[in-house]
């Protein structure tokens, strides 16, 4: 298990006090990003389309609905077949998104049950538009950042596969394994942020292409001090589709980039692993 160290700190924003940024890595908080009432309208219609079933109240695996063209995980890009139209409770607030250039059309919606996590992971680059959102609701969650070494680069080259075997939420283009540390990992400084219940991530930039992220499967979390029970969580990951001659990257981290990887298979060049 990677050693946690200290969270860099953030600048608050002077015109509103909810709003977290991590310039330097492209990274955005906002605190309250919608109310309790929304909050608890997306609850009631997330469990309105996928009732759990009678004693079945804290169920053992995560539910995923998929809203636009679907997430598919086997090409970890959007379906070209499988469409939902998005519902009201999701474009009600997209006005209210911070980069408004960066509108997403594709959504997934999930529900964690308590002690669930998602291993670490890089979204794919070339598939999606450089902002991804991250809607929390429900409750809060530590999440998990790492600048990616060359174990990852690593793993990224292994024969592609699925990442949908247990109904999890990672979208890369090979999920990064949680199992066995390299030391290049445990050298790699792992801090956590805490998602508040009701809050949007952001993430561009270095966070966006550079950085893994997690959330480790535990049953409690240390949060101010106290050691909180894990509660059932919400999220809606969302993402701006790339089409045709859109679909590409040329981001500063070669070595977990899906698009560079096709490019050195392609050319047959050797293996190559180093992250800026």
């Amino acid at each position: 298990m990677a050693v946690l160290h200290e969270a860099p700190a953030p600048t608050i924003d002077p015109s509103n006090p909810n709003i977290l940024r991590w310039d330097g890595i492209g990274l955005m908080l906002i605190r309250d990003f919608i109310t309790a009432a929304e909050e608890a309208a997306m609850i009631e219609a997330f469990h309105a389309r996928d009732p759990l079933k009678e004693g079945d109240m804290k169920p053992k695996k995560r539910i995923s609905q998929h809203f636009g063209h679907h997430f598919d995980y086997t090409t970890f890009g959007a379906s070209e077949t499988h469409f939902t139209p998005v519902p009201l409770y999701i474009t009600s607030f997209l006005p209210r998104l911070p980069i408004q250039s960066y509108l997403p059309d594709q959504f997934t919606v999930q529900y964690y049950p308590p002690g669930s996590g998602i291993p670490p992971h890089v979204d794919t680059h070339s598939m999606f538009g450089e902002a991804l959102y991250s809607l929390s609701f429900g409750s809060a969650v530590p999440m998990q950042f790492r600048m990616s070494g060359p174990n990852d680069a690593r793993k990224m080259r292994l024969p592609k596969r699925s990442a949908q075997t247990d109904n999890t939420e990672s979208t890369t283009s090979l999920a990064l394994s949680e199992q066995s540390h390299k030391p290049d990992e445990e050298q790699t400084p792992t801090w956590e942020l805490l998602l508040p219940a009701r809050s949007l991530l952001l993430m561009t930039g270095p966070s966006r292409y550079g950085y893994t992220h997690a959330i480790r499967p535990r049953k409690t979390d240390v949060i101010n001090g106290s050691t909180v029970q894990r509660q059932g969580r919400y999220s809606i990951t969302m993402r701006s589709i790339r089409r045709g001659i859109e679909i590409g990257c040329d981001c500063a981290f070669p070595g977990v980039c899906d698009a560079r990887i096709r490019e050195e298979m392609a050319g047959g060049r050797d293996e190559v692993v180093s992250v800026p």
